[in-house]
């Protein structure tokens, strides 16, 4: 892989994680600052910016990152440029479009109608707003990715956050509530839609190779490049609408069904559940290119090393953590939600939330690897059927156990996609994995699991102390337990030197333990 891939690499992975601790940031200060009420109905707003979001242009900033940079590599520069220019011109009306629509006629509807709550209205109507900023911003990233400048991205995103952030906190702050959240979100997708603006204006425009002669496109020739960028983009748009779904249609559906204080519970404990997302996510960006590379090559054993590391390396940390959050779920509520102990609620729902969360990590893995050995349907297919089943079991549930209804539907939502789409990644190259680590990793966890369980039946200890000193000691044990059990392999140790060598003044202690893990492997 070359450096500029690594390098690109290496900033995807930094904007990602800003995104999502920039989420968890936002989330917990919103849920700190509104009442209940008044935050479920800003999880129930933002839900729905999301779907709306990928249903006006999902697809369309990787079409142009795609076809930016096949255009430069065949030396068609006047093209290069006339992409990002279409572009923008497609995103724009479909901005326009949608906002339109959201403010006119589907948050009046939703507000009045579906969630009968006229509450819903003002928070609703703010976000269609964030649209053409949100679809704006998107190009501009489009093109960074085209051009391999993902360290812009990582300036989008971390203005947007940081924006919404800021505004949101001081708005709500000055007492305007979930519309002053609202308003805060709207900063930031428009600070994030300028500084890509001048981004793009300083410095992208003059990387683009000027054309040798001057070309100019007819109506009918912008035409065809729209075509071409939506017909790319419809797909793409089908995955993530549906990823969107499987994520957050819970929110939307319990909304019409039950009060917005229980929506908010509900909320901590699927923003909290995600946490486990991160290092999939993460390994997927590397596994995707890795397995196409190997598939092209017809590497089979490399191919076989991929799959089976990928989904060793994370089952060895998906399962404890889903382990840990499921016994601790009330403790890290707590500690979380401080002092707002009537969060406490969702306690439960976290603990089903987070076992279903632990199997969709192991999808996008699946996934990444099924695509990159050229199946991309398949994912698609199973992302489909998973949102069709998991709008029919919120639906089903709900009005039975109420938001630990959708906590179940959910789980079984997960669990039934990643299954198929495990046994279909293990199929394509036949390749045979293992058992025995993944007991290793099961039994280690529940030795950690047991210990954890004697935490919380200490009533004399805080929950924010049982969260400290559970994962605290929890990671000790579960380390331990897996060493022990000679869980770890001689390339573990490796790459565990690999992360740790810039860390001079730890070296001592590490080596103890790489002595200890070598002992035992």
């Amino acid at each position: 892989m070359s450096s500029k891939l690594v390098k690109a690499n290496i900033f995807i992975l930094m904007g990602n994680l800003i995104f999502k601790v920039g989420g968890y940031v936002y989330s917990l200060l919103m849920m700190a600052l509104l009442p209940p009420y008044y935050n479920g109905i800003l999880n129930v707003s933002i839900s729905v910016l999301g779907i709306f979001q990928i249903l006006s242009a999902g697809g369309i900033p990787p079409a142009i990152a795609k076809y930016l940079s096949e255009y430069i590599s065949l030396g068609e520069n006047a093209l290069a440029k006339q992409i990002i220019y279409s572009s923008l011109k497609v995103m724009g009306l479909f901005g326009i479009f949608f906002s339109f629509l959201l403010v006119f006629i589907i948050s009046p509807y939703l507000a009045f109608n579906y969630y009968k709550n006229p509450d819903y209205l003002i928070p609703l109507s703010l976000i269609s707003i964030i649209i053409p900023f949100s679809l704006i911003a998107g190009a501009f990233r489009g093109a960074f990715q085209g051009l391999y400048k993902t360290e812009y991205i990582v300036t989008s995103r971390g203005a947007e956050q940081g924006f919404m952030i800021i505004f949101s906190t001081i708005l709500v702050i000055v007492g305007l509530s979930v519309v002053g959240a609202t308003l805060g979100s709207v900063f930031g997708y428009v600070a994030s839609a300028t500084i890509s603006f001048y981004l793009f204006k300083k410095y992208i425009l003059n990387i683009i190779p000027q054309p040798d002669e001057e070309v100019k496109f007819s109506f009918k020739d912008e035409l065809k490049l729209m075509k071409k960028l939506i017909w790319f983009a419809i797909p793409v748009a089908i995955n993530a609408l549906n990823e969107m779904v499987l994520l957050t249609i819970t929110l939307s559906i319990m909304a019409s069904m039950i009060s917005p204080i229980l929506v908010a519970y509900y909320g901590i404990a699927n923003t909290i559940s995600r946490i486990p997302l991160m290092f999939p996510n993460s390994i997927a960006t590397t596994i995707l290119p890795a397995s196409a590379s190997a598939k092209v090559t017809k590497n089979t054993d490399l191919l076989d090393k991929y799959i089976s590391e990928s989904y060793r390396y994370i089952a060895m940390i998906i399962i404890p953590i889903c382990v840990g959050i499921a016994i601790l779920s009330k403790p890290i509520i707590m500690t979380l939600c401080f002092p707002k102990p009537e969060y406490l609620a969702g306690s439960t729902s976290l603990s089903i939330l987070i076992i279903g969360m632990g199997f969709y990590s192991i999808f996008s893995i699946s996934s990444s690897i099924v695509q990159g050995i050229k199946n991309p349907r398949i994912p698609m297919y199973l992302l489909i059927l998973g949102s069709i089943l998991i709008i029919i079991l919120t639906y089903t549930l709900v009005p039975i156990y109420g938001m630990d209804g959708a906590a179940i539907g959910t789980t079984i939502t997960y669990i039934t996609i990643t299954i198929p789409m495990v046994w279909i990644s293990l199929k394509f190259k036949k390749t045979k994995i293992a058992i025995t680590p993944y007991l290793k990793m099961i039994i280690s966890s529940l030795v950690m699991g047991m210990f954890l369980l004697g935490v919380v039946s200490l009533t004399a200890i805080p929950l924010w102390g049982q969260t400290i000193i559970g994962y605290g000691i929890g990671v000790i044990i579960y380390f331990f337990a897996l060493l022990f059990l000679k869980g770890f392999t001689h390339r573990d140790i490796q790459i565990l030197k690999g992360f740790t060598s810039k860390i001079s003044f730890l070296t001592p202690f590490f080596n103890k333990i790489y002595n200890l893990m070598t002992k035992y492997s």
